[in-house]
């Protein structure tokens, strides 16, 4: 460590007598046909540098000029990187230093990398809506193939051309740091400011900033421009205008820039107070030994404490956590502000432009364990996806419990396999697949599913949720009940939502294609209803839903053929559970519209609570729990329905019994028909209240009331007494 520092600190004075030093390429000064590592003293082809013995030229994976497209009115030329249908072989390098002709014998006494200071880098770019793609990336050192700093992918919308494509970026050590989009079929500008020192990359499209970020791999020495390709479609790109200008670091005596603020951007106020923990950077010459570090939320009074005891030397960061915590006073939306000074007892940053840092985070009343999707497009005849599966299976057995995993068989490549079925085909359409392994992640973390780690599961299982989500179900012979519980813990305002079931083998074993792979996990075979999912509507905080689905499989077992004339499964008709005991659900809820899944869960087995009434003012009500006293629902009708009839029965009464000259009804009736016990009618009258018994002889009848029901009531007539 000893030898360490006056390296450093010779790589700093080396830098500060540095002169700002930059670079333009228009390709107006060539001929088109021109091939332009062969032509220009600052292009390099990839062959060029590390085919041994070096090659003459013309180099094999050179590139065009091309007068077809021009980003600028009045110019004619571009870089030109067609359609091969295969990666490459077009593969060409601009090495960021001012030196010409470039050899490898040259790489090792350039200027570069470029480790502290300011670069920025821009360009013009063409790319067709119907093709892969394009592609660069940033080299971390003088000699390429070692380091690859920073990869761009441009990768346009094939489900809808005239949609942006997404420019996704990572580099070597895995995993996308940023996305953004970009036009297709039309120029624009892609363009990076990147601060080296305080290790800020900041994009823009269109001269529109899209965000920044931290680089894992803080250093560039040049850019490679290269064609890939997915099965038989390959990139197609122009370039134009390439421009990159680096000005060397100058520090001054004191300049503190804060970097970050480490506090959850997503925060439960059941856990309040909350710590302000931030990093801030030491641009300056002299190191810090105290300092005051400030805090402010939405631009209200500064909170400062004093911090002593530092050693914070130039070039270096540090990370502080507040001694005073942040009690907020609601749940809500909030700015936190960081920022320090007040160096070495008095000294003021000279350089006010850099010194805050600002991150809004959402306070909630209560904050949930969020447990991602996994949702994998796979195939038997896929043979990349064996290696992917095998590498997604190792990530999942080391996080049971902690995420959903669910996978797609689809119906390519070839005849794919043969478990696709219409459902796959719809949630593949749904997402936009077009080549597997393909596997989402809550809706969003979109890539090949050999690239999973379990740093991706940790960021996405960090990731709060606003809701708990329960499941259980109940296999009957082929038919599964399915028992859903939503009970959220803060408003989720959308009316796009909807909970989506699948039930999914456990293992199945006789979809085998030509991919090596015996064994397959988690196979979909049915979506409940459907893929459309059951719409649920906003969720509010202690307003619990609850769902109950049924799903019998239809038929008889059928494993379609790799044939270009089989059928998917008919689920009207048949299905493909090898074995019934060993299917599981997977339930989730999605925003339909921004694909973002907010909670998933696999189902437990257990007793579904079976539906039951109970007759409450003439209605059945199901209580939910069970607990009714009719098992089914016209059981309870029947029982309302005589409940109801008994009621009105009790409104009408017939009376006195004996009765002499006069009988008396009382409530509300249309009329009255009185009859013997030989069943002869003696009376029908419609008159109310009073009826007289002057031509009835003394005896036994039946008076017959006749209302929304029939009522009748047995009396004697006895006019002697």
């Amino acid at each position: 460590m000893k030898k360490l520092i006056p390296i450093i600190l010779l790589l700093v004075i080396s830098i500060i007598t540095k002169a700002q030093i930059s670079f333009c390429e228009d390709f107006e000064s060539y001929n088109a046909g021109d091939r332009i590592a062969q032509t220009s003293p600052q292009w390099n082809s990839w062959d060029e540098l590390f085919t041994a013995p070096a090659p003459l030229p013309p180099f094999i994976d050179d590139v065009a000029v091309s007068s077809q497209q021009n980003s600028t009115p009045g110019g004619s030329n571009s870089l030109y990187f067609q359609n091969n249908s295969v990666a490459g072989p077009e593969d060409v390098l601009l090495i960021f230093d001012t030196t010409s002709n470039i050899t490898q014998q040259t790489l090792q006494i350039l200027s570069t990398p470029y480790a502290i200071g300011n670069f920025t880098y821009s360009k013009k770019m063409w790319v067709r809506s119907n093709s892969n793609g394009a592609y660069f990336n940033f080299q971390a050192e003088n000699t390429p193939g070692i380091t690859w700093a920073l990869e761009v992918d441009f990768n346009p919308n094939l489900a809808s051309p005239m949609d942006p494509g997404t420019v996704e970026m990572s580099n070597t050590t895995g995993g996308t740091m940023f996305t953004t989009s970009f036009p297709t079929n039309t120029w624009f500008e892609i363009k990076f400011e990147i601060d080296l020192t305080a290790n800020v990359w900041e994009v823009f499209i269109d001269n529109q900033s899209q965000g920044s970020f931290t680089n894992t791999i803080n250093q560039i020495a040049s850019m490679d421009l290269y064609t890939r390709a997915t099965g038989s479609v390959a990139d197609e790109f122009y370039v134009d205008d390439i421009c990159w200008q680096y000005t060397p670091y100058m520090p001054l005596t004191y300049n503190m820039t804060a970097t970050d603020i480490n506090t959850p951007a997503i925060l439960g106020l059941v856990n309040a107070p909350f710590d302000i923990e931030g990093t801030v950077f030491n641009l300056g010459m002299n190191n810090i030994t105290s300092m005051d570090v400030n805090y402010s939320i939405n631009g209200g009074p500064t909170v400062t404490a004093p911090l002593t005891g530092l050693n914070i030397s130039s070039l270096n960061s540090y990370t502080f956590t507040h001694p005073t915590q942040w009690n907020p006073p609601s749940s809500g939306t909030y700015d936190i502000k960081i920022w320090a000074s007040n160096f070495n007892n008095g000294n003021a940053d000279m350089d006010t432009t850099n010194d805050m840092y600002t991150k809004t985070v959402e306070v909630w009343n209560d904050i949930v364990q969020r447990v991602p999707l996994f949702e994998t497009f796979t195939s038997s005849t896929c043979g990349p996806c064996a290696g992917a599966n095998v590498t997604a299976e190792a990530v999942f057995g080391a996080n049971v419990g902690s995420l959903t995993s669910i996978k797609y068989q689809v119906d390519f490549p070839g005849f794919g396999d043969p478990y696709y079925t219409d459902e796959v085909g719809q949630r593949q359409s749904y997402y936009a697949i077009n080549s597997v392994p393909r596997m989402e992640i809550d809706g969003g973390w979109d890539q090949n599913g050999g690239l999973i780690t379990q740093q991706v599961v940790d960021d996405f299982t960090i990731i709060p949720s606003r809701l708990n989500l329960s499941a259980s179900y109940q296999i009957t012979g082929q038919t599964l009940d399915i028992d859903v519980t939503i009970d959220p813990v803060e408003n989720l305002n959308s009316n796009n939502l909807v909970v989506h079931m699948a039930i999914y083998e456990k293992t199945t074993y006789n979809n085998v294609g030509t991919n090596g792979e015996t064994q397959f996990e988690h196979v979909v075979k049915k979506m409940v209803p459907t893929t459309n999912g059951t719409p649920i509507g906003s969720l509010a905080v202690g307003q619990q839903q609850t769902l109950q689905e049924s799903y019998t499989f239809q038929g008889s077992y059928r494993l379609p053929a790799l044939s270009p004339t089989s059928t998917p499964i008919d689920h009207s008709i048949e299905h493909s559970v090898e074995d019934f005991a060993n299917l599981k659900v997977a339930v989730w809820v999605q925003d339909v519209v921004t694909k973002e899944i907010h909670q998933s869960t696999d189902a437990v087995v257990g007793s579904i609570t079976p539906p039951s009434w109970n007759c409450n003012n003439n209605a059945c009500e199901d209580p939910g729990d069970g607990s009714g006293t009719y098992n089914t629902l016209t059981d309870c009708e029947d029982y309302c329905l005589q409940s109801s009839i008994n009621n009105i029965k009790q409104k009408i009464t017939v009376y006195p019994n004996p009765a002499k000259e006069y009988i008396f009804v009382e409530g509300e009736y249309n009329f009255i028909e009185v009859y013997d016990v030989l069943g002869e009618r003696v009376l029908k009258t419609a008159e109310k209240g009073k009826i007289e018994t002057n031509n009835i002889p003394n005896g036994v009848y039946f008076v017959k009331v006749f209302s929304k029901t029939t009522q009748t009531v047995k009396i004697v007539i006895n006019k002697e007494n």
